[in-house]
């Protein structure tokens, strides 16, 4: 789950940068809308938000394993 979210959230802000660019350069500006870069721009925010907490909760995990292993120790 964590490396999916992962790489929707890059997939979503290269093509945003992609997008981007070819708005500047007048390339492919029937697809370009700035409607279809702020979904993919919710899309990184939302992905990105999901990972770092996942990562976050897997953190405290392995910190209050560690406390006790910590304590068993003493």
């Amino acid at each position: 789950m964590k490396k999916t979210l992962k790489i929707t959230s890059t997939v979503s802000i290269l093509l945003f940068a992609i997008l981007w660019i070819s708005n500047k350069l007048d390339f492919l500006t029937e697809y370009n809308s700035i409607d279809f870069r702020s979904i993919l721009i919710l899309i990184y925010l939302f992905s990105s938000l999901k990972y770092f907490q996942m990562e976050v909760k897997d953190k405290d995990a392995q910190i209050k394993e560690l406390k006790i292993k910590l304590e068993k120790i003493k």
